[in-house]
């Protein structure tokens, strides 16, 4: 049987969040995290590739490992607690397609886990591994709201080990260098309209495996000032899943599915500087390379003879900023205080906003603490609250029994707690 416009129609979306991931109010625009160590996040990730703070340079700017004197490790985590709501404001479901729910919550919970190794090689070289989650969140709309037609639940994991080193070439200049292997993994669900009155759900799994470097060079320009300056090149991966549709004639229209999606090349440049013996002020702009994203192509695989090809979907993708400034405060000899703000511009077009990412601009706000428990052990505890602009969404697919127009405003805000332990040895 040929394939219908409700399958092409529902692949291509779960597709896009496949690529993609829902990640909406997460803390950086795209679908990128921030959230790599505990440390920074009471800063908003200020000054992140010019501190050297603790063993997570390795990750931020493997230069920056440098400053590190002693073998440390350091085991974080993160939860992130986002609150999201689609408000309708015309949305016309599919003809024939059962009422739907007026308005859709879309917030979830996740958990974010890194690990950060830093081993002194000699006086002037260190090496360094990290484990990481770059990408990812998950949100779960209503099976029942009025765009399921465009997307109910996403649930992306990411997967980054990034092995290490740096050089210290004068006691001014260090460089550091690694390489990246990073997997992606999704599970996604939309409804598909297979008649009047009648929709069933269809499900997109898959995952791939992608392969990076990254570069960092850290200078003490003055007594007082540091600067950094790290970059992460684009990963192409290689994605290959399979969908499968509810209804009685599954069987037909089920198959495997590949695609290729480059994910973004990234630089930050960052500053530290010790106003006095009590304060510092951290600043960070950081460049991602998101007009790597203007089309997805996907092709099936070990699909029937009437399968259609799935249609290409346009995003057209800008390059965004970054932009974040924060203070530590040394408050005792065991006790350091933190606070930061930070703004981030959506890679986003408001023309080509979509039901899965409702991406828009955002301010991040950051208060943390750091205790020094003896010579070895530190702790740091970090609070965030992430508010992003109202994000307009007017987003129009086929159906087999005719368009599914969304329209409307998603807004609402997260919460990240985040926590670590830095252990030297």
């Amino acid at each position: 049987m040929k394939q219908s416009p409700f399958q092409l129609h529902a692949i291509s979306c779960a597709l896009t969040t496949l690529c993609f991931g829902m990640i909406g109010q997460a803390n950086a625009a795209g679908f990128a995290l921030n959230e790599q160590n505990a440390s920074g996040a009471g800063v908003a990730y200020a000054g992140k590739a010019a501190i050297g703070e603790d063993a997570s340079a390795a990750w931020f700017n493997p230069a920056s490992m440098s400053r590190l004197k002693e073998r440390q490790v350091v085991l974080g985590g993160h939860y992130i607690d986002l609150n999201g709501e689609f408000n309708n404001e015309g949305t016309t479901q599919p003809p024939g397609a059962p009422v739907g729910r007026n308005e859709g919550d879309f917030g979830e919970e996740g958990y974010i886990p890194n690990f950060h190794l830093v081993v002194p090689f000699n006086d002037r070289i260190n090496f360094g591994l990290s484990v990481a989650t770059p990408f990812g969140l998950k949100t779960d709309f209503q099976p029942d709201w009025i765009g399921r037609f465009q997307g109910i639940t996403s649930d992306i994991k990411s997967l980054n080990i990034n092995p290490s080193a740096s050089y210290k070439v004068n006691e001014q200049w260090s460089v550091g260098a690694g390489v990246s292997v990073q997997k992606l993994d999704a599970k996604l669900t939309s409804a598909s309209v297979v008649g009047l009155g009648a929709e069933s759900l269809t499900t997109i799994a898959g995952d791939g495996w992608g392969y990076g470097f990254n570069l960092g060079v850290m200078g003490q320009l003055t007594p007082a000032t540091r600067v950094g300056m790290a970059y992460r090149s684009a990963i192409e991966q290689d994605l290959e899943g399979n969908v499968t549709f509810g209804g009685p004639a599954a069987a037909t229209q089920n198959s495997d599915l590949s695609s290729k999606i480059r994910l973004p090349a990234s630089l930050a440049i960052s500053s530290v500087t010790e106003l006095n013996p009590k304060w510092q002020l951290l600043t960070d702009a950081t460049w991602t390379e998101w007009s790597t994203i203007q089309q997805l192509r996907f092709d099936r695989q070990n699909a029937g003879a009437l399968a259609a090809p799935i249609p290409v979907q346009d995003y057209e993708w800008k390059n965004s900023w970054r932009f974040a400034v924060g203070g530590i405060y040394k408050y005792s000899d065991t006790i350091n205080l933190k606070a930061g703000v930070a703004y981030d511009i959506t890679p986003v077009p408001d023309e080509r906003r979509k039901v899965r990412l409702p991406d828009e601009d955002r301010i991040t706000f950051a208060v943390g603490s750091q205790y020094k428990f003896d010579k070895a052990t530190t702790f740091d505890v970090a609070f965030q609250y992430v508010m992003p602009d109202k994000a307009k969404i007017d987003s129009t697919e086929q159906t087999a029994t005719g368009p599914n127009r969304v329209l409307g405003t998603a807004e609402g805000d997260a919460f990240i707690l985040s926590g670590q332990v830095s252990y030297k040895f």
